[in-house]
């Protein structure tokens, strides 16, 4: 495991089966950043901005990258590749201050935010306990505990998702406004929508495509409106019991019309959504599971 930022491991591999194992990955209830990039370079490009919002914001951030992704071959445009990221460590104390002596490494924050020194520096020695604490770090137990200050503190790092949201790409259509279905889809089933989306046009099927990337904090409104907005949705997946939709589900209350979902340990070939596309509108049952050609 890969370390990111103060306190944030992230995991390099998994696949779309896992999604409720990284979103209860926690022993209680704090904040965390969970992605799913869709394609080499986008997981090449998003990596150092994971490293900065995980530094910037203080929490957890997980990648989710399917074996897709992970033993793909691609070819890019080295101009693309930015070997030189900018690095945004956050809020850092670099030097002895006013609060030397007096230092609060939980400090109540609008931001929920709390400021970090850097190690080495007088006068800002703190406890970090494994348990709920006060703004100065000392432990607050079962034996000595303040009702107050631990919701003040639970309150204090939920607030930092508000501003983590606001710094995230909300989703968007990819396509005409006007398409007869969308699909929505996650990680990377991208390309492979975006080809059949391709072969649909051929067929004279006229289609969109949803995709999501971010998933906490998940930009709930926008998706709901632009979900909201479709003629006929349907998901594409990579595992058995729709994993993601449930999500979406839980966090939206939408329900997509129809599902294309494919669990035998390959990827999606366009075809196979085609077919899938059509069969539904056609009337067909609305979950849809490809048939994975072997060649002998």
């Amino acid at each position: 495991m890969q370390r990111a930022g103060p306190s944030t491991g992230v995991p390099t591999k998994t696949e779309q089966g896992d999604l409720w194992q990284v979103l209860g990955a926690s022993q209680g209830d704090f904040p965390k950043l969970i992605l799913a990039p869709s394609n080499p370079l986008d997981a090449f490009q998003t990596i150092p901005e994971v490293f900065n919002l995980a530094d910037k914001y203080q929490l957890p951030a997980i990648i989710v990258s399917d074996l897709l992704i992970s033993d793909e071959t691609s070819t890019i445009d080295p101009k693309l590749l930015d070997m030189h990221p900018v690095i945004d460590r956050g809020e850092l104390i670099t030097e002895a201050g006013e609060e030397a002596g007096n230092y609060e490494r939980y400090k109540f924050t609008d931001s929920g935010i709390s400021p970090r020194a850097l190690p080495g520096i007088p006068g800002y020695e703190h406890i970090v306990s494994t348990d709920e604490h006060m703004p100065d770090g000392v432990l607050i137990s079962d034996e000595f505990t303040h009702p107050h200050k631990r919701r003040a503190m639970v309150e204090k790092r939920q607030s930092k998702m508000d501003g983590l949201l606001a710094e995230l790409a909300p989703p968007a259509i990819v396509g005409p406004a006007d398409a007869e279905v969308t699909l929505v889809g996650w990680g990377s089933t991208a390309g492979v929508i975006q080809e059949a989306i391709e072969q649909l046009a051929a067929a004279g099927v006229v289609a969109n495509h949803l995709h999501f990337k971010w998933l906490v904090p998940f930009h709930a409104d926008e998706a709901n409106e632009l979900l909201s907005s479709c003629k006929h949705t349907i998901i594409v997946e990579n595992n058995y019991t729709g994993l993601f939709h449930r999500y979406l589900r839980s966090e939206t209350g939408f329900t997509v019309d129809g599902h294309i979902r494919k669990y035998d340990g390959e990827p999606f070939k366009p075809h196979h959504i085609t077919a899938a596309v059509q069969d539904q509108l056609a009337g067909g049952e609305a979950l849809s599971v490809p048939y994975e050609e072997i060649i002998v």
